[in-house]
Parts: structure tokens; C-alpha cells; sequence
């Protein structure tokens, strides 16, 4: 589930996975492959490999994603980075 800023998006902006030197959220480096191949790199305070589901703040402070709630069993892969 993604919690969005604006339901419209933002056409312009291209999509990355890199950590803004800037941000300054609390939380480790994580690397989410969901099972349809979509990709999420962020940071997360919650994760644990027990747990059915945690939030993830994406890398990008750009992102028209504000953060995501993600359900392990959507997953194929879960590193830290």
C-alpha cells in the first residue's frame, strides 16, 4: 500500500533508487524486490524478518511516494543495503 502526496502523481519526475545525501530519516538502508519485479529502495525502522509487514520510506525525497506499507508475503527478496 502506498501512501501517496498527490493522487495525480507527477508525469515529470523520473523514478530512482538512490539515497539523497540529504535525507535524514531515521531508519536503515533497505532493498524491497516485490513479487512482480517492482523494486523499492528506502529506509525502514520496523523490518524484521518475523514480522508480516513494515513500512518503508522511499530513498527518493522526490518521490510522489510519501512512504509504503509492505506486505512480506508480496516479496521475493528483502536485503539491507
Amino acid at each position: 500500500m502506498f501512501f501517496v502526496r498527490r493522487l495525480d502523481g507527477n508525469p515529470a519526475h523520473t523514478r530512482r533508487n538512490v539515497f539523497a545525501p540529504t535525507n535524514v530519516t531515521p531508519g536503515r538502508r533497505i532493498r524491497v524486490v516485490f513479487k512482480d519485479g517492482e523494486v523499492l529502495a528506502g529506509l525502514a525502522r520496523g523490518y524484521r524478518p518475523d514480522r508480516a509487514a513494515f513500512f518503508v520510506m522511499p530513498a527518493d525525497p522526490r518521490s510522489n511516494n510519501e512512504r509504503c506499507f509492505v506486505v512480506a508475503a508480496a516479496t521475493r527478496e528483502i536485503a539491507w543495503l
